[in-house]
């Protein structure tokens, strides 16, 4: 991944994967994906609230040239709610709205011209450095759900 598009093509690979979630029953998209484990459920969650998060306090201000209005987060908590937000909606919207706040973050960063990707906005963050943390995050849970469903064959 070395050139602007191909670090946005790489972002871009949960949209295929989590619209392939689709096809899990109930049973195989609210089950944990191992014993004490979150589900594929509230893993998708997780994923959307981040980005969704991302999205407002950091993206789109550095998109904006705006200061970033991130906040020191209790993780924990923070995926938590999002876990229990999962519980709250239908599969089908939850898998449309990670889609949709992927989406959003995609076609922001790629508003934002090549040449910034690697400025620290307000010295906290980069859009580089952005997308390779939420690409190994992104990896790191795809490669679990896709662990969990080898499993249910």
């Amino acid at each position: 991944m070395n050139t602007k598009q191909e670090k946005l093509d790489a972002f871009a690979e949960l949209i295929g994967f989590a619209e392939s979630l689709e096809r899990l029953s109930e049973e195989q998209w609210s089950g944990p994906i191992a014993e004490g484990k979150w589900s594929p459920r509230d893993i998708i969650s997780h994923i959307m609230l981040w980005d969704k998060y991302f999205l407002e306090h950091a993206v789109r201000p550095m998109a904006e040239h705006q200061p970033l209005t991130l906040k020191n987060l209790d993780f924990n908590e923070f995926n938590r709610n999002a876990a229990d937000y999962g519980l709250t909606q239908s599969q089908p919207f939850l898998i449309g709205e990670t889609v949709k706040a992927r989406r959003q973050l995609l076609e922001l960063m790629q508003s934002i011209p090549e040449t910034e990707y690697s400025h620290k906005h307000g010295g906290i963050m980069s859009i580089d450095e952005y997308l390779v943390d939420f690409y190994e995050h992104d990896r790191h849970h795809m490669a679990q759900i896709n662990t969990y469903i080898a499993g249910l064959s």
